[in-house]
């Protein structure tokens, strides 16, 4: 700062009158910045400051950064600060199936809140970093220790209303079916297939993707049978876009739970909104265990 502000006015005391502080320091400050570089910035001569070659690049460098930097101020300062942000730690299957069809209802719900996301392509897990809320799954044993219960880990196969006409459940295929799978999943076709007492076709395709997003969206257009959890497809289910493709349904150990950060305090806004998510997967959850019962 003691530096561009220097090379803009060409001079260490105008340079302190400007920064508030003494032209002694503002000296002090290029002094240590050229003993740092091992360059010459200025060549003093008389009461005027000339830049040397590398000044002059540094200081052009220097002040876009520093007009860079008060354009983001000014736009923060602009901000409507009646609002509040929540970062939100999901899978992108979650965001892209489960919440963006219901994101109007919670704006309208709370109409002050913005929400940002850390999206997660498989698997949720991992530690927050810098979010107020993560869905993660826990254990049986570790589920009775958090708080922010919001499903089971539910599983089913299903697919396109279209594509189960065409081609039958999983067990009494009608024609042979390709199996969307989610990549390095730990429950995958094979794991289903011994819970459902069978096994896979040995005629079967497959289709493998690495984000469960793309999964969901390649069962919806009719691709093929897709593993279905809950926790991401229930309103699929419910509004029929997806359909069961088996009378097996796995119910595992595990659940899923928003937790807070441990590094942050949690605000009133953030409660607010995991409630809001809670009490709508509870509605889901109570309109499916009469749907798959």
């Amino acid at each position: 700062m003691a530096f561009e502000a220097a090379a803009r006015h060409g001079s260490f005391s105008r340079a302190a009158k400007e920064l508030n502080i003494t032209q002694p320091a503002v000296s002090h400050a290029v002094a240590t910045l050229e003993a740092h570089l091992g360059q010459k910035l200025f060549i003093r001569s008389g009461p005027r400051l000339m830049l040397t070659e590398n000044g002059e690049r540094l200081g052009r460098v220097a002040s876009r950064s520093f007009r860079a930097i008060e354009q983001v101020l000014e736009e923060m300062s602009g901000q409507d600060r009646s609002r509040e942000v929540v970062m939100l730690s999901i899978s992108s299957g979650m965001a892209t199936h489960w919440l963006m069809p219901r994101y109007d209802r919670l704006r309208e719900h709370l109409p002050n809140v913005d929400l940002q996301f850390q999206l997660i392509p498989g698997s949720v897990g991992g530690p927050l970093y810098n979010c107020d809320l993560g869905l993660r799954v826990a254990s049986k044993a570790d589920s009775k220790a958090l708080e922010g219960w919001f499903a089971p880990e539910r599983v089913l196969a299903i697919c396109s209303p279209t594509y189960f006409e065409a081609h039958g459940t999983f067990e009494a295929p009608k024609r042979s079916h390709t199996l969307i799978s989610l990549q390095d999943h730990h429950f995958g076709w094979s794991e289903f297939a011994q819970e459902a007492h069978g096994r896979v076709g040995s005629d079967s395709k497959r289709l493998s993707f690495s984000d469960y997003s793309v999964c969901v969206q390649a069962a919806l257009s009719g691709q093929g049978l897709a593993l279905g959890w809950t926790s991401v497809v229930s309103r699929l289910i419910l509004d029929r876009l997806l359909v069961p493709a088996s009378e097996t349904i796995v119910m595992t150990d595990r659940s899923y739970h928003f937790v807070a950060s441990s590094q942050r305090a949690l605000r009133p806004v953030v409660k607010a909104v995991r409630d809001w998510l809670i009490a709508e997967m509870q509605q889901d959850e109570q309109e499916l265990s009469v749907l798959l019962a």
